[in-house]
């Protein structure tokens, strides 16, 4: 008996042991306190925010209910039952806070009124008032990291930085949003170096006066399948330019996760970037470095609106003009340019060029020319030197075939113009084209009508 006795109770204790530790390892959710609001005119000292949206008003579901013990009650008659909502989702110190206004009497941040069922976005030390601006109820702290302070006040002010998109030798582009419509923008932020060096592959990418050339030939493009510029800050050691996002990221990318494109979706895409094209040479623009990497997608579907991004290497060219600054990702860059190096020089049909090799990728998942396929690429170039090979050639039509065959042709008088393109009869598609209309709203006035453009204050930029 006494064994068993013991024995039960070393079972009991392993028992109770096991429990503990089991208990032990659990990982115990710990409540982030992502942003505090201190009293003002309120009684109150502080409250932290620790719930992804935090109600604030006289109802009894409200997270902080307002009585008499905070107001005055001529003052608490003034109040609604809900009358404002902070949140920030899945309380993630990365997002941005929003504030958002329930009540008819207003909810107003640093004496600006949001407005009823409106939103904006709060910063750190922004003051709430209550149903008029004098009435200064909340100071609001955000908890949030402070990567902001590294940028100009000037930007900080109208716009909250999120996550970093991408980088390249320019800089970096964010994700931001504009503080008071909560619109999503995508900042490219260019630091200016004019001691940058000329590589192989592209001239002086961070100089300021290509900087300013970049704005200078956005400034003038206004074209659905065109990325906008809406705002402009130049300051002495970048230029931060704050573009329209495009939700789903670029061609390269798109191109890469699924291997290749259908040449039902390269068509449509392919029709939506030589309107872009035809445009730019309409204004006298050459881009010089048209690339997957340089064409984004509004959205993550198939059928999206494409959009051709990345002016920096850009030039003003009449019709009868000729280039001969060595620039542009070798691998997409025209004969012309190459030899341009010694002694030639160049005109717009270099892009005409690119977008055969844009065209060749769509529909392959491969490049025409690459180091990899054994001669140097630059003489692969030079020659015109490229092969339809692989699988997936054989379920692309002829006409697509025929029509690359036009582009990449070393004779750039022998290129078709942009004009020629868009009438060839593999884009004679009358499905693709009603799809590609839609999105493009070819109708809207936006397209030639200029004058829609919001000009960057001058304050900010001047040319």
């Amino acid at each position: 008996m006494e064994g068993q006795e013991q024995s039960h109770t070393q079972t009991q204790t392993q028992s109770i042991v096991w429990s503990q530790s089991q208990i032990e390892s659990q990982p115990i959710a710990i409540a982030i306190v992502w942003g505090r609001l201190y009293g003002k005119n309120v009684k109150i000292k502080s409250l932290d925010l620790n719930i992804e949206s935090f109600a604030v008003g006289r109802g009894e579901t409200n997270d902080l209910i307002l009585t008499t013990s905070e107001l005055s009650e001529k003052f608490l008659n003034r109040i609604s039952k809900e009358h404002f909502v902070i949140k920030r989702m899945g309380c993630n110190l990365s997002h941005p806070v929003y504030i958002k206004d329930l009540s008819r009497n207003g909810t107003f941040v640093n004496g600006e009124k949001i407005g009823i069922n409106k939103q904006r976005i709060l910063q750190n030390n922004d003051i709430i008032s209550l149903s008029h601006p004098t009435y200064k109820a909340f100071v609001f702290a955000d908890l949030g990291p402070k990567d902001h302070l590294n940028f100009p006040k000037e930007v900080t002010s109208n716009y909250y930085i999120d996550c970093k998109l991408g980088s390249g030798s320019f800089g970096f582009i964010h994700l931001v949003y504009n503080r008071r419509t909560c619109e999503m923008f995508a900042m490219k932020i260019v630091k200016k170096n004019p001691l940058t060096t000329i590589n192989n592959e592209f001239t002086n990418l961070n100089d300021p006066k290509r900087v300013l050339n970049e704005a200078k030939i956005m400034k003038k493009l206004r074209h659905p399948c065109v990325v906008n510029l809406y705002d402009i800050y130049d300051k002495p050691d970048s230029m931060y330019m704050i573009l329209e996002y495009m939700k789903g990221g670029d061609l390269l990318n798109r191109v890469v996760n699924n291997k290749r494109l259908s040449e039902k979706i390269s068509k449509l895409y392919f029709y939506q970037i030589c309107h872009a094209v035809k445009y730019m040479h309409d204004k006298g623009i050459t881009h010089r470095d048209l690339k997957p990497d340089n064409i984004l997608l509004a959205t993550c579907d198939e059928d999206t609106l494409v959009k051709v991004s990345d002016f920096g290497l850009s030039k003003f060219a009449q019709n009868d003009s000729v280039m001969n600054t060595v620039c542009g990702t070798v691998v997409y860059v025209a004969p012309e340019v190459l030899v341009s190096e010694s002694r030639g020089a160049y005109t717009k049909k270099v892009d005409i060029w690119s977008l055969g090799v844009v065209l060749f990728t769509c529909l392959s998942g491969m490049l025409p020319f690459s180091d990899d396929y054994g001669t140097p690429v630059r003489e692969q170039i030079k020659r015109g030197k490229f092969r339809f090979i692989g699988s997936s050639w054989t379920t692309v039509s002829k006409d697509a075939m025929s029509l690359i065959k036009k582009l990449l042709v070393v004779d750039a008088l022998r290129r078709p113009s942009i004009e020629e393109i868009i009438q060839d009869n593999w884009l004679k598609d009358s499905q693709m084209l009603c799809t590609a209309d839609r999105l493009m709203k070819t109708d809207s006035p936006e397209i030639e009508n200029e004058e829609n453009f919001i000009e960057p204050p001058a304050k900010r930029f001047k040319l």
